[in-house]
């Protein structure tokens, strides 16, 4: 009946749709809050998530010297690292995105948005970074934190430098960052599921016919949604 109720009913709604597929046996508690990120007329971020701590060689971790998530690090562990109850993901989402060009959020459960921008979709992306999806390492510097790469920098492979990110120079990950399509997963896990999920291949755009000019030609290209 009011939009605060409605939003934590999409909240609840995402939550265990992740809740379904993880297997921790400890809690995993967010904190979220509505704030007024950066909007224009133009484009604006809808929301933004990550860990609030990150931990390393604690008990059971299968890689030494090495960054993992509070939440991931809980659930290998078995147990609450740090303070027992504290938040292991906090999360904003964008108060006022009706700065999209007429867009706003859409609240409802069945992804019929429209024009509208869907809040469970927004919802399950950034609960999966809060979860670990994220490296700690910078990607415009290079430079790992604390001298010590993240899990997710052992499974992102630069095919220019032909290595993983925790194998690189700080300059190497720089570059590897911005190399649009020169940074790869080697995720076992996640290759063997690659063909029920992705169509294989490069998309492109074609420019062409008589008023194409100079722009004529094959461009890559890329899509990103976060609706279904």
């Amino acid at each position: 009946t009011t939009r605060g109720e409605q939003r934590i009913i999409a909240f609840t709604y995402a939550a265990n749709i992740w809740g379904a597929t993880l297997t921790s046996n400890q809690p995993i508690i967010i904190n979220a809050q509505f704030t007024a990120l950066s909007c224009t007329a133009a484009g604006g971020v809808l929301g933004s998530a990550g860990a609030t701590q990150i931990f390393r060689d604690f008990a059971n971790a299968p890689k030494t010297g090495t960054w993992y998530s509070y939440a991931l690090a809980n659930r290998i562990a078995g147990e609450y690292l740090g303070t027992a109850a504290a938040p292991q993901i906090n999360s904003n989402f964008n108060v006022n995105p009706g700065c999209l060009e007429a867009s706003g959020w859409y609240y409802g459960l069945d992804s019929n948005q429209g024009t509208l921008i869907d809040f469970v979709a927004v919802l399950q992306h950034e609960m999966g970074h809060g979860l670990g999806f994220q490296t700690f390492t910078s990607g415009s510097t290079g430079a790992q934190n604390g001298g010590f790469p993240s899990i997710w920098d052992h499974f992102l492979f630069g095919t220019t430098a032909g290595k993983l990110w925790k194998d690189m120079t700080n300059a190497e990950r720089a570059a590897s960052a911005i190399s649009v399509t020169g940074l790869a997963w080697t995720g076992a896990a996640v290759t063997s599921a690659v063909p029920e999920v992705l169509r294989f291949g490069q998309a492109s755009i074609t420019v062409s016919g008589a008023g194409a000019g100079s722009a004529a030609g094959i461009y890559l290209a890329g899509d990103s949604t976060l609706g279904p």
